[in-house]
C-alpha cells in the first residue's frame, strides 16, 4: 500500500509531507501503517474543508493499493474522529517538502 501524506496551511504556510510504501516499512510500522488506513475509512470521507478559519492546517491523505484506493481533504476543523490517529502517524514522519517553482 502506499500512502501521499501532505500538510499545508498555517500562519508560515509551510508544505510538510511523506510518501510511505508499506512494502519498504518495518514490518511492525507498516501493520500499524495499514491499521489505521483501515480504521480511518478514508473511502467514505468526503472532501471538507472549513470555510471560516483561514489560518488552519490543510491535510492531504491518498492512498493506493491492499483493495483501497482513495483520496481524502480536510482541515483541522473537519477531520473525523477515526482520522486522527492516521494524522498522527503521518505527521510524525512528515518532513518539510520543497515548493516546486
Amino acid at each position: 500500500m502506499k500512502v501521499r501524506f501532505r500538510q499545508t496551511g498555517g500562519f508560515a504556510g509551510l508544505v510538510l509531507g511523506c510518501d510511505l510504501d508499506t512494502s519498504t516499512l518495518p514490518p511492525a510500522e507498516a501493520q500499524e501503517l495499514t491499521r489505521l488506513v483501515k480504521q480511518a475509512n478514508l473511502e467514505k470521507i468526503q472532501t471538507r474543508r472549513s470555510e471560516k478559519a483561514r489560518d488552519l492546517q490543510n491535510y492531504e491523505v491518498a492512498v493506493e493499493g491492499d483493495g483501497i484506493t482513495a483520496k481524502a481533504t480536510f482541515d483541522d476543523m473537519s477531520v473525523d474522529a477515526n482520522v486522527e490517529p492516521l494524522l498522527d502517524f503521518l505527521r510524525q514522519r512528515a518532513r518539510a517538502i520543497p515548493l516546486d517553482r
